[in-house]
């Protein structure tokens, strides 16, 4: 399988296939942890709505938290290299 078939081709150390796979994988992984926190911040969020006790502290740290996942997710993608070479 080639590169021009859509496969990853060769994965070995220091390739760019290797290297677009890893900042694949952290893009992945930031967009999976802001999801986790924005739902984390609306389920609190809910509990507040409804009287739950704290509840306004979780949400209040969870849109923080959200915030700091957010910017890690942007710079993972921002400082990807070129996709050309």
């Amino acid at each position: 399988m080639s590169v021009a078939d859509g496969g990853l081709g060769d994965m070995e150390r220091g390739t760019p296939q290797r290297l677009e796979a890893r900042h694949r994988m952290w893009a992945l992984a930031w967009t999976a942890l802001c999801l986790l926190l924005a739902m984390w911040t609306l389920a609190w969020g809910v509990g507040a709505a409804t009287g739950a006790e704290n509840a306004w502290a979780y949400s209040l740290v969870g849109l923080v938290l959200l915030g700091c996942g957010l910017w890690a997710r942007r710079s993972a993608i921002r400082n990807n290299p070129p996709r050309h070479l």
